[in-house]
């Protein structure tokens, strides 16, 4: 068996040899690097499709191109990482001569052949320079310029590509040097920077056209955008004047074509140089002698011959189409052809390696035999273990979810007593002495109170985070001044701690695209680690800088610092370190909002000397998903907020009001709190659950309702659902207060008819401001109303577009009263039986929605279709009387008298 297995090896071997060796004699492949300012303008466009065809022609090339949109630090960056790939060449078209030419010297001098391509540099170190004479052709196009001038005083237009350019600069000065002795004519400049919009915006900006003869550009698409320009405001101008370009593309709306439609005067062939600089390229790389300059001849485009090269182009373009089609044939059947090649020697070496894996499986089939009663045995101990591991790990995951969710309920729980703390002591700061003794104590007290919440709060979003519920909503700040903002919060602390607090940053404004919230909640994690563990006359110092893309936000402290071994997982849930104090979330939600945010988190630190979280942050929004809510940029200032006169607000708070409020809440704390503060501006009524509250709504006339939403019996939820459904009391306001911030927990109160939804802990001025507005919104309407049924004039009495319970409601009770007005017997007792309700609750119902009473209603509405017959003029008073459900005129005439202060008999003569 071994001896076969040898022979079958040697074979294998002279396979592999011949095919390498095969394979040797293949032509050498290079890389060569190209790097082009910009490939977005038709130029440049040409020029990289003479380079792309050139070397086609040589299947040992390969062009690794490379586009820096016209941004000098891109092409250096581009130019610098070809040098670091060791390309075998390198081919630029710099951007701007003079901040490229390190980066081209460097490559030279890397041992890297150069070839320079349009525009030159400052520097003599390179391989070789191809392109045009930018002067001459200026000078060209001077001297073609000359030969126009027609009149004693003539105004030239010069628009200029890039500033920094040199072929810019050549070709305004060949252009100025060919005028130079003709003192008749004025040039003015403009800026086009090579760019089609740029030069048309700024030739618009020029006003007036009138004095303009001729518009000469340094390149087509800026003479013709030129042209645009002026034909939108003066046509008859753009006739006139003379538009000379350069380039002389061949193509679609390009500068050849534009000068045979008579768009163009004239325009001077630039050749790209692609195709030569990629031949040169190939006389580089197989060690022929090349020249240092390589000079490309222009030629004038005018009317005279811009037809007869446009048709030459055209047809040149076409047969360069069949060349290119035909060589890709060629290529692909030269493919096939290797592919074929390379597939024989293929496929007998794997035979040659088939016939050996068959020997050497006969080899070991007998090993395997003997292993496989092994390996069933492990199989089944291993499936036991990991069906043990499944086990535990569905016990772990469970464990963990009834952690999270005991955290979670605790935070809620802890909300309730939170509003009673939080709200007596808000008002004990509001009024108590500036030099009061106690003064300190309750700052003391306040302090740790929202300390408090705000542990509460991270523990709520830890459970956001970990569950993917975690929202985003995203606006554009200035981050300078957020971060002074976050940075005044813990003066105070800095201040008694004798603490050196400073912020440094070298922009005095950056505009990023966050999440106020969150990245509030980032800033404010990272400044109270900072002060927890910076001893008292220690430094923290909050660093902003700003990048080209990013920003990066530091926050250093010289406190204990943080142990080698424990820096890799300073970000995980839970971890606390040496310390014995701390949740472990804190830094664990700053590393997961800074992750929302696309960017990233790290820490350094020296113990004993420095620690430093930095946070780096993307510029713009578009790495924002579809998922994340875009807000308007506002800032205080902007919108008029940053000095508000509250007196307004403060006279709403202590007014007394005629309404009857029913607080329904099971905690006697806070159902004594809220009694207590509501009692001054309002009647209470108290219930203890929603079915308490439902007897009470049918008996007394309540103005609106606040609940709980956790209760025994009937929740917060059922009670409002009950009152929205309930004709007798759908119209009554609903407001829910609860402990849950689920944004699914509020979204299912307001689709359960609730009509404010407040998180505890709340402030008491704001829920009473919301009640106020609540009422005062649905008593403007019921004016409204009241005002369209007292107007005698005929209009159709208007329902909300939404089907609401109330509305529901008044459409019945109007379409019940519309169709029984006429009968004089018709009363509100039988309205109330027709209706369903009780002579009670009708009452209050229509009192609650119109502000009149059932009776006055319908004793307004006869007296407005009274005013309509009377209009009619068909008929006499005591008809009109009879025909509305007064069943005496004399009783019809006092009422319309007293409804519209005018006699029946003198409207109908009025009218």
């Amino acid at each position: 068996m071994k001896p076969v297995i040898y022979r079958l090896c040697l074979l294998i071997f002279i396979l592999s040899l011949t095919i390498s060796c095969r394979r040797g004699g293949e032509e050498k492949e290079f890389v060569v690097g190209v790097s082009h300012s910009s490939i977005n303008d038709s130029w440049r466009k040409a020029m990289m499709l003479d380079m792309q065809v050139k070397a086609s022609d040589y299947p040992g090339m390969t062009l690794d191109v490379k586009d820096a949109d016209e941004d000098n630090d891109t092409q250096i960056k581009q130019i610098r990482e070809l040098i670091k790939k060791r390309v075998d060449l390198i081919i630029i078209s710099a951007n701007e001569s003079e901040p490229i030419t390190t980066a081209a010297v460097e490559a030279y001098r890397a041992g890297i052949p150069t070839i320079i391509i349009d525009r030159k540099i400052y520097s003599e170190e390179y391989t070789t320079f191809i392109g045009a004479d930018n002067y001459e052709i200026g000078r060209a196009a001077g001297l073609f310029v000359n030969s126009l001038l027609k009149k004693e005083k003539t105004t030239i237009v010069e628009v200029w590509g890039r500033e920094g350019s040199s072929s810019a600069l050549d070709r305004h000065n060949g252009f100025s040097d060919a005028l130079i002795h003709n003192n008749n004519v004025t040039v003015k400049t403009v800026y086009g920077r090579w760019h089609r919009d740029e030069a048309k915006v700024n030739i618009a900006a020029l006003g007036s056209f009138e004095n303009i003869d001729i518009v000469y550009a340094h390149n087509d698409p800026m003479a013709l955008a030129a042209r645009e320009a002026i034909m939108e405001v003066d046509p008859q101008a753009a006739e006139r004047i003379k538009f000379i370009g350069i380039d002389a593309l061949p193509g679609k709306g390009k500068g050849i074509e534009a000068v045979r439609d008579g768009y163009l005067t004239a325009s001077f062939v630039y050749p790209t140089g692609g195709s030569t600089a990629i031949k040169v390229a190939w006389q580089i790389l197989n060690g022929m002698p090349v020249s240092k300059h390589y000079a490309l001849t222009s030629a004038l485009i005018d009317k005279d011959n811009a037809g007869t090269i446009y048709l030459q182009t055209e047809q040149l373009a076409d047969y360069q189409d069949q060349i290119e089609k035909q060589r890709n044939n060629l290529d692909k059947m030269f493919s096939e052809y290797r592919f074929l090649q390379n597939s024989v020697g293929l496929i007998l070496l794997l035979l040659g390696i088939v016939i050996l894996l068959a020997l050497y499986v006969i080899h070991i089939f007998r090993k395997v035999q003997r292993k496989n009663h092994e390996l069933k045995r492990t199989n089944i101990q291993v499936e036991q273990q990991r069906e043990e591991l499944a086990v535990a790990n569905r016990k772990i995951e469970q464990a963990t979810t009834r952690k999270l969710q005991f955290f979670t309920n605790v935070s809620h729980e802890i909300k309730t007593p939170l509003t009673l703390i939080l709200g007596p002591l808000n008002k004990l700061s509001k009024e108590l002495p500036p030099d009061s003794p106690i003064a300190d104590d309750i700052h003391l007290i306040k302090k740790n109170a929202d300390r408090l919440k705000r542990v509460v709060s991270q523990l709520l979003d830890f459970r956001k985070v970990e569950s993917n519920k975690m929202n985003m909503r995203v606006t554009e700040i200035d981050l300078v001044v957020f971060i002074e903002d976050v940075k005044s919060y813990f003066e105070t602390m800095a201040q008694s701690k004798q603490i050196q607090y400073t912020f440094q940053h070298d922009v005095s404004s950056v505009r990023l695209w966050v999440d106020t919230d969150k990245m509030e909640k980032i800033l404010a994690n990272l400044l109270s680690n900072a002060f927890k563990f910076t001893p008292d006359g220690g430094t923290i110092t909050i660093r902003l800088q700003d990048h080209a893309g990013y920003v990066t936000l530091s926050v250093e402290d010289n406190g204990k610092g943080i142990q080698p071994q424990n820096l890799s997982a300073v970000f995980d849930q839970f971890f606390t370190g040496d310390n014995l104090t701390g949740t472990g979330i804190g830094l664990h939600l700053t590393h997961e909002f800074v992750s929302m945010h696309k960017g990233s988190i790290h820490v350094e630190s020296e113990p004993g000397k420095r620690t430093v979280f930095f946070v780096e942050l993307p510029k713009g929004k578009s790495h924002f998903d579809e998922t994340c809510t875009f807000a308007p940029s506002v800032t205080e200032l902007s919108s008029g907020v940053a000095n508000l006169d509250t007196r307004e607000m403060d006279e709403i708070v202590n007014r007394t009001y005629d309404y009857t409020i029913l607080v329904v809440e099971d905690d006697p704390d806070i159902n004594a709190y809220l009694q207590k503060e509501l009692k001054s501006n309002f009647r209470i009524l108290t219930a203890v659950n929603g079915v308490v509250a439902i007897d009470i709504l049918a008996k007394e006339n309540i103005s609106l309702v606040i609940s709980d939403v956790m209760m025994p019996e009937m929740n917060g939820y059922e009670l409002c659902k009950q009152v929205k459904s309930n004709i007798a009391f759908s119209h009554i306001p609903v407001i829910l207060l609860t402990a849950l911030s689920d944004d699914k927990q509020r979204m299912y109160g307001i689709a359960s008819g609730a009509d404010e939804f407040i998180q505890k802990p709340f402030n008491i001025e704001e829920l009473k401001l919301r009640i106020v507005r609540l009422l005062e919104e649905r008593a403007r309407l019921r004016n409204a109303f009241t005002q369209e049924l007292q107007s005698p004039a005929i209009s159709n009495l208007k329902i909300g577009k939404t089907e609401s319970m109330d509305d529901l409601f008044m459409r019945k009770f109007i379409a019940l009263i519309e169709e029984s007005y006429p009968d004089s017997d018709f009363s509100i007792e039988k309205a109330s039986d027709m209706l369903g309700l009780s002579r009670v609750h009708l009452y209050r119902k229509v009192k609650e929605l119109t502000g009149v009473t059932p009776t006055d209603f319908l004793r307004n509405y006869r007296l407005k279709r009274a005013a309509a017959l009377l209009r009619e003029k068909g008929r006499n008073v005591n008809e009109v009387a009879y025909a509305t459900g007064f069943s005496s005129p004399p009783y019809f005439s006092k009422c319309f008298k007293a409804a519209y202060n005018i006699t029946p008999t003198e409207y109908q003569e009025k009218e």
